[in-house]
């Protein structure tokens, strides 16, 4: 065997598992404050109304930020984009850590809109998906991109059922601020890694940066899940959505016009007449809303007191993640599974089957929920499907956009993920709310409720499924066809 090809190899799979750690910690840290949210009210009693928003402030600056990493990696290198990111977030995490004793420094007192400015850093590290992906594209033989794609896509599942558990278990052990404590050596050490492991390939910069473009896409973008959160919390008819939601319209459609005219726009218009491309979004605002829908029902489901009709009765946050284990093993297995049939068949027939997959989780999820073991089922059903349409959706990218352009393209692809992980939450809540019980002070969601959300949830499974195939490009290619197209004449 030659020597050169195993270390070669050797240093493949090290690579490999730095960016997918770096995938999984990224949704570890948005997920794992859930569990403290009740703790911050004794921190910030005043301040309640706006803990929150520690979990909406990551995801929408994160959906802000996607693309525009993802272009500004085209332009000056993915790996010292990814380190200035990575740089970035180090400091967001430590400040994170810090935050009551920073603000107190500076106040007199604790104050939660410093920990929500280092979370909103923090947001900056959503954009190491899409870089993590374009090094993938660059650096690995065509024939080991499905694979390795497919191990870090499925981290984004993986990493919120983990949170779960480790942002249990470190609040029952310790204070909320611990968490993040306990996550910046791990960080430091894949930041070396990064900086020492990964070789791009020689690159100088090129292009420049559409300024007047990504202000217009990150302030519509922004606007657009501000109206949603807002919604929420103060109704839809209120001045808080609709405000926010016309804006919203109003930048985005400015976005277009001003696309047109420029020069070098942050998104090329090709790359939305490319059927790969807008079906591989539109799926991934699905698989964002659906799964989105599962985290946001399951935890409430499990912790439904027994008293009040619940089936479960699980009392704290690390049991749930416990509980909902199934679903990420699954992801991690099917991952490469998918990875290695979408280089076989290409990437959209597993997309299109990672779809059906994930309608049959919901109904199953629909008639078989009432102990584990059907829990468990039903959660691997849903798992799979996952995995299947997470590997497969920036393999489409993969195989319908140039080298050059990958970056904001994953970018697209990922920024539609969020939209769909932001809007699942709203919708379920909101079906969620139509079938509630009281029990003394309390108001809790009925079984029906749950149902009625899962419904839903097949609902958007098989419009996803239906556009993957309207979608479809005439014609498909495997990840094997591109090889040629990769390596150029000989």
């Amino acid at each position: 065997m030659n020597p050169s090809a195993n270390v070669q190899r050797n240093r493949e799979r090290t690579i490999l598992a730095v960016l997918a750690s770096l995938a999984l910690m990224t949704m570890f840290v948005e997920i794992m404050l859930v569990p403290a949210l009740p703790a911050m009210v004794r921190d910030f009693p005043q301040q309640a109304g706006w803990i929150p928003w520690v979990l909406s402030i990551y995801m929408l600056v994160g959906a802000v930020v996607t693309p525009l990493v993802g272009r500004l990696g085209d332009m000056y290198g993915k790996k010292r984009v990814l380190i200035a990111v990575m740089v970035l977030y180090l400091i967001a995490l430590l400040g994170g850590g810090f935050s009551i004793a920073i603000s107190e420094a500076l106040f007199g007192a604790p104050s939660i809109f410093v920990l929500l400015f280092f979370r909103a850093l923090q947001g900056v590290g959503m954009g190491m998906f899409t870089l993590a992906f374009g090094i993938v594209r660059d650096t690995f033989p065509p024939a080991k991109v499905p694979m390795a794609i497919g191990i870090i896509s499925s981290m984004f599942a993986v990493g919120v059922s983990i949170g779960l558990i480790g942002g249990g278990w470190i609040t029952s052990v310790g204070r909320w601020n611990d968490a993040f404590y306990a996550v910046t050596m791990p960080f430091l050490a894949l930041t070396v890694a990064s900086a020492y492991l990964i070789k791009e390939p020689a690159f100088s910069a090129r292009g420049s940066l559409d300024v007047p473009g990504a202000f217009l896409l990150g302030s519509g973008v922004f606007l657009f899940l501000l109206s949603l959160v807002q919604g929420e919390e103060q109704g839809w008819s209120s001045s808080g959505f609709i405000v926010p939601i016309v804006l919203s319209v109003v930048l985005l459609a400015a976005f277009v016009l001003v696309e047109r005219k420029v020069r070098e726009p942050i998104m090329r218009p090709s790359l939305f007449r490319s059927r790969g491309i807008i079906g591989a979004n539109v799926a991934a605002l699905f698989v964002g809303i659906t799964m989105f829908m599962v985290f946001q029902t399951l935890p409430f489901f499990l912790m439904t007191p027994q008293f009040a009709g619940g089936l479960f009765g699980l009392e704290d946050t690390l049991q749930v993640g416990i509980y909902m284990l199934p679903n990420a093993i699954a992801t991690l297995i099917f991952s490469g599974i998918g990875g290695m049939q979408a280089r076989r068949t290409g990437a959209f027939k597993v997309l299109i089957t990672g779809m059906a997959i994930m309608a049959v989780g919901f109904v199953s999820l629909i008639f078989l929920h009432s102990n584990f073991i059907e829990l468990t089922l039903s959660q691997t059903i849903l798992g799979a499907g996952t995995a299947l349409c997470m590997v497969s959706l920036i393999n489409v990218v993969v195989e319908s956009c140039p080298k050059s352009e990958f970056g904001v393209a994953s970018g697209m692809n990922t920024l539609f993920r969020i939209i769909g992980g932001s809007v699942g939450p709203v919708l379920a809540t909101a079906i969620l709310a139509t079938n509630t019980v009281a029990f003394g002070s309390m108001v809790l969601y009925t079984e029906q409720g749950y149902v009625n959300a899962w419904t839903a949830g097949l609902l958007f499974a098989l419009i996803g499924l239906a556009a993957s195939i309207v979608l479809r490009p005439r014609e498909t290619c495997s990840v094997d066809d591109l090889v040629a197209e990769d390596r150029g004449p000989e």
